[in-house]
């Protein structure tokens, strides 16, 4: 507890609640800022990697909506636009409108948006395995089950 401390935060004072609240907001603060280190040199955000990944890996070949993959980054539906027309403009996606639905398009992964992907993965792997590499597997583990405990229960209100 001395690191929070150090950021003013006492745990007897403030609670364990403020305490575990500012410790997440901490601990993502640190690796947003390495991953977007990363992945500056490709031009892109974590949020346009988010959603090249989601595009490829759970649209594959059929594509997409804009709803799903905004439902998946849980990303509002104006910043979704936002961010689907700058990945169109630089070639990495494209819009196709749905054949039964021509309100819905959806949206496929590009040859040039796929081969940015496999440049970048291998590296992203890397410094996330980096990024975790003080924890053991079963702290990955606990850690992740609290978390997804924690979302699904706030998720809910």
């Amino acid at each position: 507890m001395e690191t929070l401390k150090k950021f003013g935060i006492n745990v007897k004072k403030d609670g364990i609640e403020n305490a575990a609240i500012y410790s997440v907001a901490c601990v993502f603060s640190l690796l947003e800022r390495q991953i977007i280190e990363y992945l500056k040199p490709y031009n892109l955000s974590p949020s346009q990697f988010n959603a090249l990944m989601i595009i490829k890996h759970v649209g594959k070949d059929k594509g997409l909506s804009q709803i799903e993959i905004g439902d998946k980054l849980i990303v509002s539906a104006s910043n979704m636009t936002r961010l689907l027309d700058k990945l169109t403009k630089e070639g990495f996606v494209e819009r196709y409108a749905q054949q039964h639905d021509r309100r819905v398009n959806l949206i496929k992964i590009t040859e040039k948006g796929s081969k940015l992907l496999d440049n970048v993965w291998p590296g992203y792997l890397e410094n996330i395995k980096h990024l975790t590499c003080d924890l053991d597997k079963n702290e990955l583990l606990e850690i992740t089950t609290l978390m997804v405990r924690w979302f699904d229960a706030l998720d809910k209100q």
